[in-house]
C-alpha cells in the first residue's frame, strides 16, 4: 500500500478493494465527507461496509462516476 494519494471514488463508482484481498468489486453507495468514509456494497459477498474514502492505495477505482452534487 503506497502513501501517495490516488484517485478517490465518487458515489456510484465501482472499486476494487486491494488492502484485504478477500473482497471482489464494490459499489459506492454513500460518501460522508465529514468523516471521510464511504459506504460500499460488495454484491459477491453480500456485505456492506464503511471504508476510508481518501485513497492511499487501499482500493482502485474501476469506473469513476462524476458526482455533480456536493
Amino acid at each position: 500500500m503506497s502513501l501517495t494519494r490516488s484517485q478517490s471514488a465518487s458515489k456510484g463508482s465501482w472499486i476494487k478493494e486491494t488492502f484485504r484481498g478477500d473482497r471482489s468489486l464494490g459499489y459506492v453507495t454513500t460518501i460522508d465527507h465529514k468523516t471521510k468514509m464511504m459506504r460500499v456494497k460488495f454484491p459477491k459477498t453480500h456485505s456492506v461496509t464503511w471504508l476510508s474514502w481518501e485513497n492511499f492505495g487501499q482500493y482502485k477505482v474501476i469506473n469513476l462516476v462524476c458526482d455533480t452534487k456536493k
